[in-house]
């Protein structure tokens, strides 16, 4: 089957059981390897394999780190794809398991809209000033369910201390499985999701847009659509500066 990320468009328009389904499987796979006292780090669409398209596992542990050498390790920059980075890394390189969790914020985003979040590496230092400064976080369009906005927001935290865990990821995907009403209004929002071109999803993916289906907040990048594989490809990079990183606090 190959990357979830060579599949997402596919995956988006599955029935929302087997996409809850799937969601399931990355989110448990997630909760083991932290279970294990272990971070990711560098946990992405491309590093998701799919056995089908109701079935999913993560892989590359490359880069996988113990919590207790993750607070010992310095490091002269960072690794990853820079959308899926989180702020307090992209700060200090400062790993922990919530950094994942930020992570698997972005991946619940891809599967709901069926595309990559855009990146353009030109924008990459305007990228890393908004993420880290404004909370600048991939756009979220109106009628999107509420319960998966919060459930993507909560993986967003500013401050990793508190982000949800994967843990409690999995208890809530568990529910909305079984979750009659919730079914209902991920179904609904389906219906209209679909109708919306991809190329004005990818438009607002991060930042301000006009059009009346976004409710995003931020700042819009006219070259956000020119994305390519290449820019999905985990690559060293450097930790942000700037005069007013002090002024940022983020445990």
């Amino acid at each position: 089957m190959g990357s979830l990320r060579k599949n997402i468009f596919s995956v988006a328009n599955m029935e929302w059981k087997d996409k809850l389904t799937l969601l399931q499987c990355i989110a448990s796979d997630l909760q083991i390897i932290h279970s294990q006292g272990l971070i990711h780090r560098d946990l992405h669409s491309g590093n998701i394999l799919l056995d089908d398209l109701k079935s999913a596992y993560i892989t590359d542990l490359g880069l996988t780190i113990s919590i207790n050498n993750a607070l010992k390790t310095k490091n002269d920059g960072v690794y990853g794809v820079l959308p899926y980075v989180a702020p307090e890394v992209l700060i200090n390189g400062h790993y922990t398991t919530p950094s994942d969790i930020y992570s698997f914020g972005i991946i619940l985003w891809e599967i709901l809209y069926g595309t990559s979040v855009p990146f353009d590496e030109a924008y990459e230092s305007q990228l890393k000033t908004d993420v880290c400064f404004h909370d600048l976080r991939p756009a979220i369009i109106m009628d999107t369910p509420q319960c998966y906005i919060s459930l993507m927001k909560q993986c967003w935290e500013r401050n990793p201390e508190n982000r949800i865990t994967a843990t409690k990821i999995c208890e809530i995907l568990k529910e909305w499985q079984s979750d009659e009403n919730i079914l209902l209004e991920l179904i609904k929002s389906d219906e209209i999701l679909k109708n919306i071109d991809n190329t004005r999803i990818q438009s607002y993916s991060y930042g301000i847009n006009k059009d009346k289906n976004t409710n995003s907040e931020g700042i819009h990048y006219s070259g956000s659509t020119s994305s390519t594989d290449d820019n999905y490809k985990s690559r060293h990079t450097s930790f942000y500066q700037d005069d007013t990183q002090d002024e940022l606090e983020i445990p």
